[in-house]
């Protein structure tokens, strides 16, 4: 591990300790992008720990190479596996050009969040009732303020829950069983998928073709179409 990363590994258990428990520090080596967390405090927050993969937004920043323009990204939206949002902000670990690591700040404001309902609801000590539509949408406020970066990261503890995020939120879209998908339907799942940056992960095609109920070289071949027609569109 490079120098920088060892300096930025000290700082996550101080960070950790000086932000508190609903601040979660994650230190990600993007060099093995399967077990990328090397250093994590306050962890229970997303439920992921040390060896955890990358997020499926950390892919995405990496293949569109953000990371060369901008030096970090703040204050966009997380969500972990049970739907807790978080504020979320990543640094960019860079050294002569080259991309080492995400340092990133994972904010969970739920608690301020259902803290400020009770204040509504007591209305003032309760000498002041405030009318029901002033509560309404409180709940899904989101804590992003200012925020950089529009999509949601969702934290996972392995590489097949993002794929199987892909396909939960493709299934509910279709209605349509794997058996009845057309080859235009799966080429339209496969690109969702490339576009998270998933197949970068080792073990992701086996578990994409168990999936689609296809070979490990159907996979392929869905890919290498769907190159051919960007490129035929470029």
């Amino acid at each position: 591990m490079s120098k920088i990363m060892d300096y930025y590994k000290e700082l996550v258990g101080f960070l950790g300790l000086v932000m508190g428990e609903n601040c979660e520090i994650a230190l990600q080596d993007v060099s093995d992008e399967k077990h990328c967390i090397v250093a994590i405090a306050n962890g229970h927050i997303s439920g992921r720990k040390v060896g955890s993969p990358l997020t499926d937004l950390a892919l995405k920043f990496i293949k569109s190479e953000v990371w060369k323009e901008k030096d970090y990204i703040c204050n966009y939206t997380g969500k972990t596996r049970n739907n807790k949002i978080l504020n979320s902000s990543t640094f960019f670990i860079k050294e002569n050009g080259k991309l080492l690591g995400m340092f990133c700040i994972n904010i969970d404001n739920s608690k301020f969040i259902d803290l400020s309902q009770e204040i509504l609801r007591l209305g003032f000590g309760g000498g002041i009732k405030l009318p029901s539509e002033a509560l309404t949408g409180i709940s899904t406020v989101q804590p992003s303020l200012n925020t950089t970066y529009t999509e949601t990261e969702n934290f996972f503890e392995n590489p097949e829950d993002i794929v199987n995020s892909v396909f939960k939120e493709f299934y509910e879209e279709k209605k349509i069983p794997t058996e009845r998908l057309t080859q235009e339907e799966k080429m339209e799942l496969i690109e969702r998928l490339e576009s998270t940056g998933v197949f970068n992960l080792k073990g992701s095609i086996s578990h994409i073709a168990d999936k689609l109920m296809v070979s490990e070289a159907s996979v392929y071949r869905y890919r290498s179409k769907l190159q051919k027609m960007k490129q035929g569109m470029d």
